[in-house]
């Protein structure tokens, strides 16, 4: 599956991430799925991860950076 990103959704999936919980590997992996045009390539794990993490476990400061995102898988 391939997303275009905004430019601000690129710059939320580029800031750094602290922690090693499974959602900030989440984000970084899919950092590195982000051609330089702003596409995000997702397998169909990840995207499940992606809309789950971004959706069911509350607000917070990881899910802010995904949200819009998550609404296009």
């Amino acid at each position: 599956m391939k997303i275009q990103l905004t430019p601000a959704e690129v710059a939320r999936f580029s800031k750094p991430v602290n922690g090693r919980g499974g959602f900030q590997s989440l984000l970084r992996r899919l950092a590195k799925q982000i051609s330089p045009t702003g596409v995000l390539t997702l397998n169909a794990a990840d995207a499940e991860k992606l809309v789950r993490y971004s959706f069911k476990y509350g607000p917070g400061g990881f899910e802010n950076r995904t949200k819009d995102s998550a609404t296009k898988v």
